[in-house]
């Protein structure tokens, strides 16, 4: 028996550059909303461009999932921030997948679409929301995930 095991020898996301998304100043008296964006605000959109290689000669199917690694609140809520008095979780960021499907992506084994040519652009947005209600404490916060390519 002979076989021949063929798998793209990587996958190249944004062309190896960490992806970041920039809220800019938010007005603290415009995010006092529990699950909400800050009132008038314009969430951002960001592109995931990714490139496996010749993908060709392989039948499997590839897949994109993201997981949050700065924790989540619950599967669509990535931790952002924790107040400094009660370490509770008071700033989230939420993403969706402006391409259709699955608006919402959840932080937690989160599947993007891949094209079958392992070549592409997955179109995103994201935005912050108040996680606990009421005026935040002024600050910075930031949210990190993880995004893998897996090949089925």
């Amino acid at each position: 028996m002979q076989g021949n095991l063929t798998a793209p020898q990587s996958c190249k996301i944004n062309q190896g550059d960490v992806i970041k998304v920039n809220f800019g100043f938010i007005n603290g008296q415009k995010f006092t909303t529990r699950n909400a964006m800050p009132d008038g605000f314009t969430p951002v959109d960001f592109d995931i461009t990714y490139d496996c290689g010749d993908t060709s000669k392989i039948k499997n199917s590839l897949q994109m999932r993201i997981d949050g690694t700065t924790g989540v609140v619950d599967q669509y809520n990535l931790v952002a921030r924790r107040r400094s008095s009660d370490n509770v979780p008071d700033v989230g960021i939420r993403i969706e997948n402006l391409g259709g499907g699955v608006a919402n992506i959840p932080f937690q084994n989160g599947i993007l679409p891949v094209d079958p040519s392992g070549h592409g652009t997955v179109n995103m947005r994201a935005w912050p929301v108040n996680l606990v209600g009421g005026e935040l404490e002024t600050g910075k916060f930031q949210g990190a995930a993880t995004i893998t390519v897996i090949v089925r």
